[in-house]
């Protein structure tokens, strides 16, 4: 017995089954539409595929809920730009992934628990970090649980941790991100290098937090000084009603 396969052209038939959707000899095939209402955008898509290739769309379906029985999904956070690749890939194999769509297609993925493009966008991600990005990485890998990527940007500042000192990133590290990267052992950097930069980072957040302090007490008074503003309108307003009713009397 031999085994053949040819898995490009599979790709490509279910790609343009996919692409080819507003074909009216097409429109049958498809048995659920996913909407996005950014841009008021429809997909027609198959129940079969989005649950083989989603956890999120298999317990959907499975659940037989609203959703399942419309036929219909709409998503509020998604714009057609990015659902489409991601629907693309579900049918073809096949996207392709650039610094624009990136994170978004990872945020997407990590809600609807699409594993494999986790993985394909976390890789991307961790091959381009840099200083612009890296802080950014860190706390959206950290909020999603993605704790492959998250190491990565720790072994990312550890290695560069001399020049990233010295820029201003280094200053928007929250304190548990700095204790993570300081107590990494591989870092190779003078101590007083380090201390410097902790002060630095320490001055900067206080300000900051004292920034942040006036913000709230200026807020403060100005709802103090509106509400005296509205009691006087009140009691204004209460001194001509009488001031007219006692004219008519």
């Amino acid at each position: 017995m031999e085994t053949y396969s040819n898995l490009k052209k599979l790709s490509n038939d279910l790609k343009n089954l996919f692409q080819n959707q507003n074909e009216k000899e097409e429109e049958n095939y498809f048995d659920f539409e996913i909407i996005c209402e950014q841009n008021k955008i429809s997909f027609k898509t198959h129940k079969s595929i989005l649950s083989s290739r989603s956890e999120y769309f298999k317990t959907l379906f499975k659940s037989k809920m609203k959703e399942y029985q419309e036929n219909k999904l709409i998503l509020k956070d998604v714009s057609s730009s990015i659902l489409f690749p991601i629907l693309n890939y579900f049918y073809s194999g096949k996207i392709k992934i650039n610094s624009e769509n990136a994170i978004q297609i990872l945020i997407f993925s990590s809600k609807y628990l699409i594993d494999d493009l986790i993985q394909i966008c976390s890789k991307f991600i961790k091959k381009n970090l840099q200083f612009e990005t890296v802080i950014d990485v860190l706390k959206l890998s950290e909020s999603m649980k993605i704790n492959k990527l998250l190491e990565s940007c720790y072994q990312f500042i550890s290695k560069n941790l001399e020049k990233f000192i010295k820029t201003s990133f280094f200053l928007e590290l929250e304190e548990n991100h700095l204790n993570s990267i300081l107590s990494n052992d591989d870092n190779l950097i003078n101590e007083f290098k380090i201390f410097q930069s902790i002060i630095k980072w320490g001055k900067h957040k206080s300000n900051i937090n004292q920034i942040k302090e006036n913000e709230k007490l200026e807020k403060e008074e100005k709802e103090k000084i509106q509400d005296q503003i509205s009691n006087i309108i009140q009691k204004i307003r209460f001194i001509d009603f009488l001031k007219k009713n006692l004219q008519i009397l």
